[in-house]
């Protein structure tokens, strides 16, 4: 059995992290199956480590692009592949090589708005619809997701396996230095935002309740990967300076002490597939406080604070919360820790080698009964 996996994402946000665990995960599993992962050039000393039955090949052809249209498929049949795997659902719409994919959130066709315009949006709608009906089976990564494509997209229930997302071994232990901007705070409590500053990101929620907390708590502070110059004219408009801190693009391995120092991880978004963030930010004891939005609470549960979506107010409690009220702060610590344990990389690979076995053998047209999956 010829597995193929793209991995032509590996280094790119949350589709990196979710190829890196399940490569660690699959390589260290039982497996009569060959694997080839199929990497960009400058990405082919990555991932370190692999099993005797994996080869890495470089691929030519970049992610979101003509050549993947034509290259690709050409690539894969030479390999002569049972089986290849998209952990996107923009995969070469021509393909014969039977195919999985991973779906992480349909935001570009619930949220018009956000794509660059609208042949973008009917573009995404297009092709997710192709590739949800070329897929043998396709993997959700939350509960959530599941219920966005079987709504939206018309995928029928059993079609769809959910598969969480996970981090890397040992993610959380990184002890990298702390950055410079951290270390001028001193001991001022803070708290943080990790993520892009897109629009369904509700950044400007974040910084009117934070805006508000400091007229009951001027100690705090607001530290924020990015850069200020995006929210510049809100910071101009709440009258905020030295008390938001900016981080700028922060390697993978200095996250975990920034979360670590954190008061809690604040995360108001709009829509989130899944939501890394607040998985990192619980793995490593930052408790998270989240909108009721997409698959967040579905991550988080009991771990972290939920708040309605939009609800200036309550978000600003929950944060007032966190900080006055230090037993409050150490239960969701450890509730956080012990949650994040539920979304392992080990979990991921054996979930997603059941759907390779269960996708080879559907090639009738018959689609195995989708296995009980355990719930966080």
């Amino acid at each position: 059995m010829r597995i193929g996996i793209d991995a032509r994402m590996i280094s790119t946000g949350g589709i990196g992290t979710y190829l890196r665990c399940l490569l660690a995960g699959l390589s260290r599993r039982d497996d009569d199956a060959e694997y080839v992962v199929f990497l960009q050039e400058k990405d082919m000393e990555s991932c370190p480590g692999l099993g005797v039955n994996f080869r890495k090949l470089a691929c030519t052809a970049p992610p979101y692009t003509l050549a993947e249209q034509v290259r690709l498929p050409r690539l894969l049949g030479r390999e002569q592949l049972d089986l290849i795997h998209h952990p996107h659902y923009f995969a070469p719409f021509f393909g014969k090589t039977p195919m999985v994919t991973t779906i992480h959130d349909l935001i570009h066709q619930l949220f018009p708005a956000l794509c660059p315009s609208p042949l973008h949006w009917r573009a995404s709608k297009w092709v997710i619809a192709r590739t949800a009906r070329r897929a043998r089976l396709i993997l959700a990564v939350s509960e959530h997701t599941k219920r966005d494509i079987v709504e939206h997209v018309g995928v029928g229930d059993e079609k769809i396996r959910v598969t969480h997302n996970a981090l890397p071994p040992g993610w959380e232990d990184g002890r990298a230095p702390m950055p410079e901007a951290l270390e001028r705070l001193g001991n001022a409590p803070y708290f943080l935002y990790v993520g892009n500053h897109k629009r369904h990101k509700n950044l400007q929620l974040l910084l009117d309740a934070f805006a508000d907390l400091l007229k009951e708590a001027g100690s705090a502070r607001l530290v924020m990967t990015g850069e200020r110059k995006s929210l510049e004219s809100v910071l101009r408009f709440l009258g905020l300076g030295e008390e938001v801190v900016f981080l700028g693009q922060m390697p993978q391995e200095t996250l975990p002490g920034v979360y670590r120092s954190a008061l809690a991880l604040v995360f108001p978004s709009h829509y989130e597939g899944f939501g890394y963030p607040p998985l990192e930010a619980m793995a490593c004891g930052a408790p998270p406080i989240v909108s009721d939005a997409g698959a967040l609470p579905e991550v988080v549960g009991d771990a972290g604070l939920i708040v309605p979506r939009g609800d200036k107010d309550a978000l600003r409690n929950a944060m007032l919360r966190v900080l006055r009220e230090p037993v409050l702060r150490g239960t969701l610590a450890e509730k956080s820790k012990e949650r994040a344990r539920f979304f392992h990389w080990e979990k991921l690979a054996a979930e997603t080698q059941r759907a390779y076995h269960d996708a080879l053998s559907c090639s009738s047209g018959r689609v195995p009964a989708s296995p009980s999956v355990s719930r966080p």
